[in-house]
Order: C-alpha cells, then sequence, then structure tokens
C-alpha cells in the first residue's frame, strides 16, 4: 500500500511517499520545502498548495493521503476520515491557529482528485486523560493535554514489541524531546495523564517556559499584556531565553561553559522529574525517549541516570511522524482500526 502523507510545520511542509505492509512503513521518496512566516492561514494555506499539487502529481499513484491533524480540540486518540467538517474546523482555527491546521484541507483536496481516501492520525490535541488528572489547584483551570501524540503513540507501540507484549497491555511513561517537551503515561492503549507541552506545564524545552512559578506569569501578564505573555512563555523562554538559542545542536557544543552545562542539567533534571510524577499513576514496565532531542547524548545519559532505577529506558531518538501517518491509514484501510469522524466523536457516544 502507498500513502502520501503531508505534515505542515512552523517553518516547513514535509511531505513524503510510503509504502506500509504488516512489517511497517518504508520511505519511498521525501521532501521537506521551506517557509518563512505567513500574515495568515488562508495565505499560508495558499503559499503551500501548489508544491503539494506539484509533488503529489509526480509521485501518484498512491492508495491513500494521510495529514497531521491540527489544533482540533480535545478529540480520543486514533485514525480519523477528513471531511468537510473537519477542514472547517481547522481553517476556522477557534482552538488555535497552527500550521498543522492547513494538512487536512490540502489531503481533502488530493483525496477529491485522485479518489482516494484521507485520514487525519492522533491530532495533537488528543485527549484521553482521566479526570483525576484533569484536576488543577486553580478553579476553572482545569489541566489539559497538548502533547506531541503523533509520535509518542507511535514510538510506545515500538516499545511495547521490543517488550514482548501488545500496546493495550503494557503500562509505560514516555517523553518527546523536541520544540515542546511531551510527557505521558499510557495505561490500557490510552494517554491517561500528560502535560500542556504547548503552553501549560511541564519541563522546559527548546524555546518554551513549561510550568513556572505563577508570580511570574502575573507579573510579566501585568506588565506586558496578554499576547506579549503569551510569546515569551511560548516562543523566546526555555533554552533560547535562558542560553540565546533554541538549537540544541549549539547547546551541546558549549557544553564546557558552565552555564551551558548547568541548564543543560536542569532540562534533563525536569524531563526526569516530570516522567517520575507521572509514574506514580502506575509503575511503566519501561520509559521511553523520543524526538530530535533523544540525540542529544549528554541529556540522554543524565536522564537514563535518573529513570533506570525504577524502570529501563528505551531510546528512540528522531521523530517518526510520517511513518506514524502511513501507518494509521493503513489499519484504517486494512480493517485492524475502525476510522471515526470528528464530529459523530465529539457529540456520539464515543466522545470523551
Amino acid at each position: 500500500m502507498r500513502v502520501f502523507a503531508i505534515n505542515p510545520g512552523s517553518t516547513s511542509t514535509k511531505l513524503a511517499l510510503l509504502e506500509v505492509d504488516a512489517d511497517g512503513a518504508r520511505l519511498l521518496r521525501e521532501e521537506v520545502a521551506r517557509h518563512a512566516p505567513a500574515p495568515s492561514l488562508a495565505a499560508d494555506l495558499e503559499r503551500r498548495r501548489g508544491q503539494v499539487l506539484s509533488l503529489a502529481e509526480a509521485w501518484a499513484p498512491f492508495d491513500a493521503l494521510a495529514a497531521r491533524g491540527g489544533l482540533l480540540g480535545p478529540l480520543p486518540a486514533g485514525v480519523y476520515v477528513v471531511d468537510e467538517a473537519m477542514v472547517r474546523a481547522c481553517l476556522e482555527a477557534a482552538h488555535g491557529a497552527h500550521p498543522a491546521n492547513l494538512a487536512a484541507p490540502l489531503a481533502l483536496e488530493l483525496a477529491r482528485r485522485y479518489g482516494v481516501p484521507a485520514f487525519v492520525v492522533d491530532p495533537p490535541t488528543v485527549d484521553e486523560l482521566e479526570e483525576v488528572n484533569r484536576i488543577s489547584g486553580a478553579p476553572g483551570v482545569p489541566r489539559r493535554s497538548r502533547v506531541h501524540a503523533l509520535n509518542l503513540r507511535y514510538t510506545a507501540r515500538k516499545v511495547a514489541d521490543e517488550l514482548g507484549t501488545r500496546f493495550e497491555e503494557v503500562p509505560l511513561v514516555g517523553a518527546h524531546l523536541g520544540g515542546g517537551t511531551s510527557v505521558v503515561r499510557f495505561a490500557r492503549g490510552r494517554m491517561v495523564d500528560t502535560n500542556d507541552a504547548l503552553l501549560g506545564e511541564g519541563p522546559f524545552s527548546p524555546n518554551r517556559a513549561g510550568t513556572v512559578p505563577v508570580y511570574g506569569v502575573i507579573e510579566k501578564t501585568a506588565r506586558d499584556g496578554r499576547q506579549a505573555a503569551r510569546n515569551f512563555f511560548g516562543r523566546a523562554s526555555g533554552f533560547k531565553g535562558l542560553l540565546g538559542t533554541d538549537d540544541l545542536r549549539r547547546v551541546e557544543a558549549r557544553l564546557d561553559e558552565p552555564q551551558v552545562r548547568l541548564t543543560t542539567d536542569a532540562y534533563a533534571l525536569q524531563v526526569a522529574k516530570y516522567m517520575l510524577g507521572l509514574a506514580a499513576g502506575e509503575r511503566p514496565r519501561a520509559f521511553f525517549l523520543t524526538g530530535a532531542g533523544a540525540r542529544f547524548g549528554y541529556v540522554v545519559r543524565r536522564i537514563e541516570a535518573r529513570l533506570s532505577w525504577a524502570a529501563p529506558v528505551h531510546v528512540h531518538p528522531g521523530e517518526f511522524e510520517m511513518q506514524a501517518l502511513a501507518t494509521g491509514a493503513w489499519r484504517a484501510l486494512t480493517g485492524q482500526e475502525n476510522p471515526k469522524r470528528m464530529d459523530e466523536v465529539r457529540h456520539g457516544s464515543a466522545g470523551l
């Protein structure tokens, strides 16, 4: 089965053609188009459209399209059919404007042009939190789940295979170390406890603050305004704010500088503390690390040293989003998973 995968990010559009079968997903073609910021989602969509249509024509035929999910609001994990309702939700951006919202509109256009189905797999707003894990210490401010669900769920399946068991039967705690830092506890195949890696809580990351003292948030917002505070904590904090760069390769090259090493130690400690904190819900059979940051050997060793007493640590560096998209579409088309429709899940008996 051949799957065309679409994955728009803030500065690029990743496109791939993959061949998928029971043994996994293999890249046949891949291209990354780079972009400068666009003034609106509509302008961004039009700018990316030509590149996507051109490559689809060059790489055809394919059996399905798989698109990275956008900010669709709280949804259970799984594979979703791309339809008009989903496209409207992506473009209206009621839950946030992000380039990932453009994947479904592009996929639907191609699906109609080539007469094949289109799917979204494990969108970033997957929310399967147990009710006890929604409660924060502030009334009206619940904890929420916004994490790298696509890569984390794909990697969790790989770790379950390594343990010789089924994903749905093994408790795990995993962390995606990327532009944001996502930490998840898996139980019964569901992400029952997570952080909010976009702008909420958890370890800091290359440019996001993670959990910070509340008084600092209040003072920053009062002094500079709400939007400036959002940009500060969500785009100009973490390694970028503390060390002047959000490129972990540059951080690694400067580890001989005392302040850089101290900051990096703090990052590794925060990741380990948060992973162990989630393990309080249920002791995991294993921990795992994934994402581009899992290539940072010093950080991985520091995290492993703090976790290995509790459970083995599996390391899968890099991002497997294109493979995750393609295998999700394959599961849907081979009957291993029943694809959902977003509106039916949100309003029906299968909803949260």
